[in-house]
């Protein structure tokens, strides 16, 4: 180990090379002071910027991916990534490190920031015509985000480039569905033509088209498409059923029927087919009919214990006529079995109703004898709660047979199928004004599977995907700005600043004079951006309590820095204060981060990021029960099964692991694990605490 006075030495001499711009000495120097240990992370970073002097850029490289390696092993991520990010700016086209710097960014659950690295990888690596790579990187963004049209209308043209065909047309049809979510059926089209020009056959696009064109209002397009379909095959079942559902929709029941009726000839297990064809005999008034079909699915559903969704079969054709005996019956037997004795009353005191009009004397004997407390002129009939299930329907011997369902009897006892529409429609405009958009679109998704052709709802479903999708186009735009613009305009006059170059001002690296012990600065330009080892070095030096006077002049550069942030972007621009903390955040300056976040927190789109971010500034404060908090805060606002999701999993476990809480670490870490037991070090982490435990 290299004594003191002999690094003094060291240092003064490669001093005195910089002075002279001799940068190959002065690192030849440097090096000879690399020890194996913490400190080699100052003397890599120096090293760095001496060979970017030099015009070596690529052995500036190397020494400072030595320095983000470094990080990374030691869990401090976010300065791992605030040098890759500095070499990505000194070499622009080095794919592995763009590559290393999007992981990072993904594996800690920051899905913005790894939408903008891998968006620019998958550019780069499409201009140098590396598809496959190109593709891989698509399909990565495309797990992180499946509706970024973008990218997946990128990756169709790469699968086109390649002749993958069928991919290419799975990818286009996926882009098509979605812009026909957002109502954006003029794009979805010339997509879709776009499809079916590689592919005029296929399944998936003929079905989009159909629905494009019932979205358009063009029936007879859509007619004629599914017309096509059945002269090339006429037994095609998606065509059959579009043909059937058009016809229904436009009242032609006989039609239908003929239709839904072939499909039956040709698979007698096709649920769907069933359940609509005893729709039609509904809307006949042939409730016997309808029942007569619905028997076996009641009977398949009840013995698989899927009881709801037989209530609602029954609840089609008690919709439609409620003193249907036979459906009554039914239904009573159901709840009988179920024991739900309460349902079980409310059906047969309107059973016990039917029976007395009609003069059933055995029935009516028997049901008194079976409840015996029954006294009619003294009951109230209720209504007959009937819940509605839109799951899949699993019948005997089939896998993707779906029954339609609604409910049997409106909740109030009288209340007529238009009066219930009105007032839910009514309570749909409440939500809506009030800002409560997915409320409305739960009532109104509701009303849809109970009266799927009642135009009122149909209109306010399409009233409500309009505002949904000038929100989602809102959204989409922000995202590509992010993708676009990694700068954040701060200051007036067009001035941008990233967060790494937030302390542009303070381009000077500390080196030691032998002669009197104090430190002093030599201008290195503005080669060190990111890296300010300047500033972290006076922070650390003010907490000692012996700083120069040229210490001071510097730190007060940073607090004037502050002020010219808060005259310039104040309070207002939260996405400014955001990128502003995480700035903070790569300088160890937590207390200024933890300010920032704070502020931006105010911002519902910054939440996630802002409430892990929190949580990481805690953790370095060894504040772990806090940081906890946090991370739990940003759990509570991502999807469950999402990267995210178990990005902060994995740090909450670590948190708890550090508190010595190894079951709730180990929980956890378990749940990582199984998701992916590749990530970072979650199964030495789990090693670990078992050998604790084990001791």
């Amino acid at each position: 180990m290299i004594q003191k006075k002999d690094r003094s030495k060291i240092e003064a001499l490669a001093e005195k090379y910089i002075k002279k711009e001799k940068y190959e000495e002065a690192i030849i120097e440097y090096q000879k002071l690399l020890s194996g240990q913490e400190q080699d992370v100052q003397i890599w970073n120096i090293v760095g910027d001496l060979f970017i002097k030099a015009n070596k850029k690529d052995k500036a490289v190397g020494e400072f991916k030595k320095i983000a390696a470094h990080f990374e092993k030691k869990g401090i991520f976010t300065k791992s990534i605030a040098i890759y990010k500095r070499i990505s700016r000194l070499v622009p086209d080095d794919l592995k490190t763009l590559k290393k710097l999007a992981d990072l960014y993904c594996d800690r659950g920051f899905v913005n920031e790894a939408k903008a690295e891998y968006s620019n990888l998958a550019e780069k690596l499409t201009k140098k015509n590396k598809p496959k790579d190109a593709a891989e990187i698509y399909k990565r963004l495309l797990k992180l985000d499946s509706d970024d049209v973008e990218s997946r209308l990128n990756l169709a043209e790469l699968f086109i480039k390649e002749n993958y065909v069928d991919q290419a047309v799975e990818e286009l049809n996926e882009a098509a569905e979605f812009k026909m979510r957002m109502n954006v059926l003029k794009e979805a089209d010339e997509i879709l033509k776009k499809a079916r020009s590689l592919n005029k056959d296929h399944p998936r696009t003929l079905e989009n088209m159909i629905d494009l064109f019932k979205q358009e209002k063009k029936k007879k397009e859509a007619l004629k498409l599914v017309n096509e379909i059945l002269r090339k095959d006429s037994g095609n079942l998606k065509a059959l059923y579009l043909l059937g559902n058009l016809c229904f929709e436009d009242k032609e029941l006989k039609k239908a029927e003929e239709i839904f009726k072939k499909i039956l000839s040709i698979q007698p297990k096709e649920v769907e087919a069933r359940v609509r064809l005893g729709r039609i005999h509904i809307q006949k008034n042939k409730h016997d009919k309808a029942l007569e079909l619905y028997q076996p699915l009641v009977d398949t559903l009840v013995k698989k214990h899927k009881e709801d969704k037989a209530i609602g079969l029954l609840g089609l054709i008690l919709l439609a006529k409620k003193d249907h005996l036979p459906s009554l019956e039914k239904l009573a037997h159901i709840y009988r079995e179920k024991n739900q004795k309460k349902s079980y009353e409310i059906v047969a005191h309107r059973l016990m109703k039917e029976y007395q009009k009609k003069k059933m004397k055995d029935k009516i004997a028997a049901l008194e004898e079976e409840l015996p407390d029954f006294q009619p002129e003294e009951k109230k009939v209720e209504p007959i709660p009937l819940e509605v299930s839109s799951e899949t329907v699993e019948p005997e011997e089939s896998e993707t047979e779906i029954v339609e369902s609604e409910p049997a009897i409106s909740e109030a006892a009288e209340e007529t199928p238009d009066d219930f529409i009105a007032i839910k429609l009514e309570k749909a405009d409440q939500l809506i004004h009030q800002g409560l958009i997915r409320n409305a679109k739960r009532i109104l998704e509701d009303l849809k599977v109970k009266f799927p052709d009642d135009t009122q709802i149909n209109e306010k479903i399409k009233e409500l995907g309009a505002i949904a999708s000038q929100v989602k186009e809102e959204e989409i735009i922000e995202q590509v700005e992010k993708v676009a613009e990694k700068d954040t305009e701060l200051f007036e006059g067009g001035e941008k600043l990233t967060s790494a170059e937030i302390f542009a001002d303070t381009d000077i690296v500390p080196l030691v004079s032998q002669e009197t012990g104090e430190k002093k600065y030599f201008d290195l330009s503005n080669q060190l951006e990111e890296e300010l080892e300047a500033i972290k070095q006076i922070f650390y030096q003010q907490t000692r309590g012996d700083t120069t006077v040229v210490e001071k002049e510097l730190s007060s550069i940073v607090s004037d820095f502050k002020i010219k942030v808060d005259e310039k972007i104040g309070t207002a621009d939260l996405e400014a204060r955001y990128n502003l903390g995480i700035a903070y955040l790569e300088q160890d300056l937590i207390d200024d981060a933890i300010k920032e976040f704070m502020l931006a927190s105010q911002d519902e789109k910054w939440e996630v990021e802002t409430f892990t971010n929190l949580g990481e500034c805690h953790k370095r404060k060894n504040e772990f029960s806090e940081a906890i908090i946090w991370y739990e805060k940003a759990m509570k606002l991502v999807r469950a099964e999402s990267i995210q999701a178990y990005a902060l999993k994995y740090e909450i476990a670590s948190l708890y692991e550090a508190k010595n809480e190894s079951d709730k670490a180990l929980l956890l870490f378990s749940e990582v694990l199984e998701w992916n037991p590749e990530y970072g070090d979650v199964t030495a982490r789990i090693k670990s605490i078992e050998k604790q435990a084990s001791k």
